[in-house]
């Protein structure tokens, strides 16, 4: 609103974003700690399975009622608009653990309510990559008229697989990390270069494979970090000092994080985008 800050310098400081994001998902992480969640799996689930459900079905359907009124569905046919609608309500099943765990630790929720919550947001932001892919893929057959990819599915789940094994070689690192005899302060540095160096990992591994396989393969940092925190937290004896140094990291990097989102909205786009939906 103040134009204190340019695009080009939002786009300078994405290092303090990831850096951000890694840390939420550390955050995320230790808050399933699995002696506090057991008995509690079968809600989780339940309540993860109707979200996705029952958001696909009304998504779909609102979106493809919607399709008259907005601009580039105007001119796609029925099934055209099916395949939009799709694709719309399976991005609407996904949750934003940031914001989640922001304000759980900023209200110091704690209980079973906070608990399922966290695990619902966490599961959904998971499921939401796999089911994205196979709407994709079936909105792609609609459109074109040919078979669902498969192979779009499989690779998917070898990109989850490859997620998991350098999540959990990162909770060594980070095990390796507490173990050290250094101040707290120092290993909140390196905690944070960790989260880092997940986000340059991952954009290595996928410029490498654009340029030396036909596909790219994307690695998820999110999920990398989220397991590299619940190994951690629960399958060492550092779980209680990863805490506090995350709860004693907390207030500055949250400060930092929604500020740049703050930074990054473009309000003039979206009224201008608004209107001429309106149009």
């Amino acid at each position: 609103v103040l134009r204190r800050a340019s695009t080009e310098a939002v786009e300078s400081l994405r290092f303090v974003e990831e850096i951000s994001l890694a840390f939420i998902a550390f955050a995320a992480g230790a808050e399933l700690y699995l002696p506090e969640l057991r008995g509690r799996f079968r809600s989780i689930g339940i309540i993860t399975g109707a979200i996705i459900v029952v958001t696909l079905i009304v998504g779909t359907l609102i979106v493809f009622l919607l399709g008259n009124w907005i601009p580039f569905m105007v001119d796609f046919d029925t099934t055209g608009r099916v395949a939009i609608a799709l694709l719309a309500a399976s991005i609407m099943v996904a949750r934003s653990p940031s914001v989640a765990i922001a304000m759980i630790n900023e209200l110091r929720a704690r209980g079973p309510f906070t608990q399922i919550t966290l695990g619902v947001t966490v599961i959904s932001d998971v499921l939401v990559i796999i089911l994205f892919a196979i709407s994709a893929s079936v909105a792609d057959a609609l459109l074109t008229g040919v078979s669902v990819n498969l192979g779009l599915v499989g690779l998917l789940l070898l990109e989850l697989l490859l997620s998991l094994i350098v999540g959990y070689i990162l909770s060594k690192l980070l095990q390796v990390v507490m173990a050290l005899p250094v101040e707290k302060g120092v290993k909140m540095v390196v905690v944070l270069a960790l989260g880092l160096s997940v986000y340059v990992f991952s954009n290595y591994v996928r410029t490498l494979t654009h340029d030396a396989l036909p596909f790219e393969i994307l690695l998820e940092p999110l999920l990398i970090c989220m397991v590299g925190s619940f190994i951690l937290n629960n399958y060492s004896k550092h779980r209680l000092e990863f805490v506090q140094l995350l709860e004693d990291a907390g207030p500055m990097i949250y400060v930092a994080f929604f500020t740049l989102v703050g930074e990054g909205l473009q309000l003039e786009g979206t009224f201008t985008r608004a209107g001429e939906a309106v149009d």
